[in-house]
């Protein structure tokens, strides 16, 4: 019987270069020309049999099953080793639309053939579109890569003489994403990553946005400036590079809402602007602060203490438990204090109280670190990292977690908390865990079944 499989997927190849159907009709047609050779008269064989090795041997594509010889199949991965000598990166559409010639003479007339021959031969990495070297390799890493290396701007037609084997469609989808590439005035491309910024100027810039929010309850944009970042990056325009700034360093504070800015902390809703203000007034002219003095100026301003706290965290750093300072006693060094907090976070969410050493963290000047001065820290300085919390709180309740998560609020990082660590999905556990790692302090049923319900919403949105 082997020998009359070997002869049938001769007889297919011999035949039936551009494919053949998996029917009775072109199953017919092999066994006619199986029973006119001389010396497969005395073998049987049934259309049935015939069906099943097209099946069972054959690539198949759109419904044809192709089947290409041992040498041919050689052939196709040599030429694919040769290239992926020069190119990183080898999309088969691409690949074949570029050598169409080529893979006709082999008998191949789809990419997708092309792919799962390559899927079932090559020893080199094939996904459903490309392949590559290694399993690692992929478009929005290698272009990370070219971006990291250029010295200027790139522009689409430096991409495609850098990846000739990538469809153009491929590199703007990836280009496209607002949060590692910025289009510069002239048409080209940027990385964000290497964009300048003027730290100093955008703390100012918050401090003026907050100074604006109290007085008339907004900002505008002609009420700050971000001048000398623009100055710093020419190439970029002032629209984009003002979306971008807010996006890094100003959403975590302010909302959007048309072309102004509000405050996202909430403030007692029958406490008058006035009085918001006067209170704001009063915490500037602090160098040092309690909470006592706060929260009995609060009091005095017909003002919440909560909604107190919320202005305190806005204006000045908390440094221990009961006291606040003003900015300008304190100077963090940003990018060492983030890259302390990397060893904690791991690109992962997690509690505040987890930091549990700060022997990697950069000396301060007057100050030791705790867990009330790196949450002031992560509310107005880190570039990498976002503290949430349901509501301002003097227990370390809390959450840490890259800013490249883009969680929308404190529900999502519960959520998302809860599938991180694998959490069953009920109350009690969920409520359990919660309370016991510090991302809340009380148990509100609620709440617990709103996390919950946004966690099987997020399942169901990876399936």
């Amino acid at each position: 019987m082997k020998n009359i499989y070997k002869e049938i997927i001769n007889i297919i190849r011999e035949n039936f270069s551009n494919g053949i159907r998996n029917d009775f009709i072109d199953a017919r047609k092999v066994l006619r020309i199986y029973q006119g050779r001389e010396k497969c008269t005395n073998e049987k064989i049934s259309c049935t049999v015939i069906a099943d090795i097209i099946r069972t041997n054959g690539i198949e594509n759109s419904g044809r099953f192709y089947f290409i010889s041992p040498d041919d199949t050689a052939e196709i991965k040599r030429f694919f080793d040769k290239l992926l000598r020069k190119n990183s990166i080898l999309y088969y559409s691409a690949v074949y639309e570029k050598h169409t010639d080529f893979f006709v003479q082999q008998n191949i007339f789809s990419p997708n053939v092309l792919r799962k021959i390559l899927q079932t031969t090559s020893n080199h990495f094939c996904s459903v579109e490309f392949c590559a070297t290694t399993s690692k390799t992929n478009l929005d890493y290698e272009l990370e890569r070219t971006f990291k290396i250029a010295d200027n701007s790139l522009s689409l037609m430096d991409l495609q003489k850098k990846f000739p084997y990538v469809p153009p469609k491929k590199i703007l989808s990836t280009l496209s994403n607002p949060k590692k590439y910025l289009k510069t005035v002239c048409g080209n491309y940027g990385s964000i990553a290497k964009i300048k910024f003027d730290f100093q100027e955008i703390i100012a810039a918050k401090q003026q946005i907050y100074e604006q929010i109290i007085a008339k309850g907004y900002a505008a944009s002609d009420d700050f400036t971000l001048a000398s970042n623009f100055a710093l990056n020419s190439a970029f325009a002032e629209k984009d590079l003002q979306n971008l700034i807010f996006e890094q360093f100003f959403a975590a504070d302010f909302a959007r809402q048309g072309n102004i800015l509000v405050s996202k902390f909430s403030v007692k809703k029958k406490s008058s602007a006035n009085s918001i203000r006067q209170l704001r007034v009063f915490i500037s002219a602090q160098n040092e602060l309690t909470l006592d003095k706060l929260f009995n100026a609060a009091q005095n301003f017909g003002i919440t203490s909560r909604a107190a706290l919320d202005l305190a965290y806005e204006n000045m750093i908390r440094v221990e438990k009961d006291l606040f300072i003003n900015d300008s006693l304190i100077n963090f060094d940003v990018r060492a204090v983030d890259d302390a907090l990397t060893a904690f976070v791991q690109e992962k969410i997690i509690p505040l109280r987890s930091v549990t050493s700060f022997v990697g963290f950069p000396a301060l000047k007057g100050y030791s670190w705790n867990l009330f001065l790196l949450e002031s820290f992560l509310r107005k300085y880190s570039q990498k990292y976002f503290y949430a919390t349901s509501t301002v709180n003097s227990a370390n309740v809390g959450a840490i977690y890259p800013k490249s998560m883009n969680l929308e609020d404190y529900l999502d990082v519960q959520s998302s908390v809860l599938l991180q660590e694998n959490v069953p999905l009920e109350k009690n556990a969920v409520e359990n865990f919660l309370s016991a790692q510090g991302y809340r302090s009380r148990r509100l049923a609620k709440a617990t079944e709103r996390v919950i319900d946004r966690a099987h919403t997020m399942l169901a949105a990876r399936a």
